[in-house]
């Protein structure tokens, strides 16, 4: 313990020696990890989110309208809509299909609202949709009391913020809906959803027989590709699986985490190069201290350990002050990174946890001493009689 006091204290006097110099290096330390922890901690919720949207979504395989696949699996996943509709007669056409084991239709519509700051959105489902939706519980109501009633079902979020309950109505599209039930939480963009029947949504934005998409479950996965190939022979139909509209999302996303992750490699490269200049210049200006102590019998390895200390310090110090940073500055970063990124599925935020913040500032901390080795080796081989004779 008395001699971690002595390293303590003569890294605290040698940096001492230049505040604004050490105050910059750890500023820029701190810097560093704001960034890798806050780019780490974003990939793993992206990652979660995305797959948890995915799978709420209770289907295997999506049928669109012929265009972009990727652009309407994304749109649906983050709730906008979709200029493309496909007529009742596919849907007819693949329930007929003996690798099905469940169909879903839904059509979806999204509404500004009249001062343009925010945007509603509207889904109409049939009596399927629960048997697809895996863990969709009702927190209070029930399911629409016919295919033609002018009822609504809410997600938990839009109740929660209009404060509606059961028996209270919505207006929409200058119609009155009654709210018939309302959705625990789910975590995806179902929160923020008003469901209606299919047919009742259809009529009310004038698409009759029209569906935005259609959501089919199979039998055996091991089908799909003979299936997908027959839905081809279909006019205007365009098909994706939702693994493959998560892997190339998850891929659009690695490259944005490479180029977030090379400038946060060029950041720790700026506060490592000052961590190596400071405890270098640090070590020639004492050249002559270290002289007299290692004529007084001072060992190279106990200088190495207080110069290296100093690094030690510098390091500690920086990844502290990065890890409250990043912690402090969660909602900005997070708010930055979502308005940069085309597509962020719903729930989805930069969650620091224990892991993720200790293992990025264990990994600061690593390199940041490392970078002090040489400026410690150089003074371990420090000639008393060379230093003196310079000083």
């Amino acid at each position: 313990m008395f001699r971690l006091r002595i390293f303590a204290a003569w890294a605290v006097a040698s940096l001492g020696f230049h505040k604004t110099r050490s105050l910059l290096t750890i500023l820029a330390v701190a810097l560093s990890t704001v960034l890798l922890v806050s780019t780490v901690a974003f990939q793993f919720s992206y990652q979660d989110s995305l797959s948890r949207s995915i799978d709420a979504m209770g289907y295997q395989i999506l049928v669109t309208g012929k265009g972009c696949p990727h652009e309407a699996a994304s749109l649906i996943l983050r709730g906008g809509s979709i200029p493309m509709y496909l007529q009742q007669e596919v849907y007819d056409h693949i329930v007929r299909q003996a690798e099905v084991r469940d169909a879903t239709r839904f059509f979806m519509q999204s509404v500004n609202s009249p001062d343009g700051r925010s945007t509603q959105l509207y889904v109409g489902i049939d009596d399927n949709f629960l048997r697809l939706k895996p863990g969709v519980e009702f927190q209070r109501g029930s399911w629409f009391s016919s295919e033609a009633a002018n009822e609504v079902i809410l997600g938990y979020n839009v109740a929660e913020y209009r404060r509606l309950g059961i028996g209270d109505t919505v207006e929409i599209q200058g119609q009155k809906f009654t709210v018939h039930g309302v959705l625990d939480k789910l975590g995806t963009q179902d929160d923020g959803t008003i469901f209606l029947p299919l047919s009742v949504s259809q009529a009310l934005f004038e698409r009759r027989d029209r569906l935005t998409g259609i959501g089919v479950r199979l039998k055996d996965m091991g089908t799909a590709a003979a299936f997908i190939d027959r839905l081809y022979d279909l006019p205007s139909v365009q098909v994706v699986r939702m693994s493959q509209v998560q892997s190339t999302i998850l891929n659009t996303l690695n490259g944005v985490s490479a180029l977030l992750i090379a400038f946060g490699a060029m950041c720790l490269i700026v506060a490592l190069v000052g961590v190596f200049n400071v405890s270098l210049i640090a070590v020639t200006e004492r050249t002559a201290e270290m002289g007299v102590l290692r004529a007084l019998g001072c060992s190279g390895g106990t200088l190495f350990k207080l110069v290296w200390s100093e690094s030690l310090l510098i390091s500690l110090a920086g990844a502290a002050a990065g890890g409250i940073l990043a912690v402090g500055l969660r909602t900005t970063v997070d708010r930055i990174v979502q308005s940069t990124l085309a597509f962020v599925p719903a729930g989805t935020e930069i969650a620091i946890t224990a892991p993720v913040l200790l293992g990025s500032c264990c990994i600061v901390v690593a390199l940041c001493l490392l970078a002090g080795v040489y400026p410690a080796y150089k003074s371990s081989v420090v000639s008393p009689m060379v230093s003196m004779r310079g000083a």
